[in-house]
Parts: C-alpha cells; sequence; structure tokens
C-alpha cells in the first residue's frame, strides 16, 4: 500500500526532486512534536536524539500494568 501510495506521489509531482520534498515533508517530524522532544531533551527526561524515550519509572509502571492483566486473565 505504501508502495502504490509513492508510486501515486511521483506521478504527481513535476519532477523527481519535487516528490523526493514531498515524501520528505510527510515523514518529517511535526514542529509540535519536534518542540516537546527537545523540551524533554533539554528536562533530561529523555537523552539528546534518542527519539521516543521511557524512563526506568515508565518502565516498571508499565510491566506493572503487564503482569495485573495477565494475572486478571491468569
Amino acid at each position: 500500500m505504501l508502495a502504490a501510495f509513492e508510486a501515486s506521489v511521483r506521478r504527481g509531482a513535476k519532477d523527481e526532486s519535487e516528490a523526493k520534498r514531498t515524501m520528505a515533508a510527510l515523514a518529517a517530524e511535526p514542529p509540535d512534536v519536534r518542540r516537546e522532544r527537545k523540551a524533554a531533551e533539554r528536562s533530561g527526561k529523555v537523552a539528546p536524539g534518542g527519539g521516543v524515550g521511557m524512563t526506568v519509572d515508565d518502565a516498571e509502571a508499565m510491566l506493572a500494568r503487564f503482569a495485573a492483566a495477565d494475572a486478571a486473565f491468569g
């Protein structure tokens, strides 16, 4: 399905560089997400360039939720 979408972008573009710019714009990180990520990096919540980060507390909470759900159905 992605290949079909890329093909339609290429067909609709005037030239290859326009198609590449369109695909790059679609794949780019949204400005509001970039601002939130940069703020998290500055505050030390995630490592710089780490993308989506999870603190140890977040990971432990997630594991506890999984264990509780497993116990409820087990």
